[in-house]
């Protein structure tokens, strides 16, 4: 036979009571656990996309050139521009353009009533306007979405000589900036210069 041992399991209300403690106890914190976790997962998600648009949106000159050709210079420049691959659209009026020359620099901001055909709706130093080329599947008016090519427009703040130096920069809101630094030609013989490439 088996010794007997004297000991009893804790019983009655007291004991119930710890019990049913310690399940709503473990309850509230799986809840908490829960709700942190899709907090974070939110969070990680908007990180994510924010990161995808500033890295995974670029976009590529194709061409830059000069129109005017008076007095061995030129004041109005044309760059012509498409979105990289995989890009997002890009809002015209969330970008910035500035002209970086020897002496000088300015500004632009998107204007949708200035016609690149027509220097004469384009002020010196101001608004940039823009031409469809090409318009992608997704067009939009305004925006620079996957397919299209555009035309930007722009006047100098002032008249640009042979061989002078310039750095064109065309800022979005969110995505890789392009930069193009050229050289206007040392010999302007045409109305219209390629400055880049």
């Amino acid at each position: 036979m088996l010794p007997r041992n004297n000991k009893k399991a804790e019983m009655g209300m007291g004991t119930l009571i710890i019990f049913i403690a310690m399940i709503l106890v473990a309850a509230v914190a799986a809840g908490v656990l829960i709700q942190t976790t899709g907090s974070l997962q939110n969070k990680a998600l908007a990180t994510g996309k924010a990161t995808k648009q500033e890295v995974g949106t670029s976009i590529n000159a194709l061409e830059l050139f000069a129109e005017d050709g008076t007095d061995q210079s030129v004041d109005y420049l044309y760059m012509t521009v498409k979105l990289s691959g995989g890009s997002d659209p890009i809002r015209f009026t969330d970008t910035l353009l500035t002209l970086n020359l020897d002496n000088t620099s300015a500004d632009y901001e998107y204007n949708a009533s200035i016609d690149c055909s027509n220097t004469g709706s384009m002020s010196a130093g101001g608004d940039f306007g823009i031409s469809y080329q090409i318009t992608g599947t997704n067009n939009k008016a305004g925006y620079l979405t996957k397919g299209d090519v555009v035309k930007i427009c722009f006047q100098s703040p002032r008249s640009i000589g042979e061989g002078e130096d310039l750095k064109v920069n065309l800022v979005p809101m969110v995505g890789t900036p392009l930069v193009v630094e050229a050289a206007i030609p040392d010999l302007i013989v045409d109305k219209r210069i390629a400055v880049y490439p």
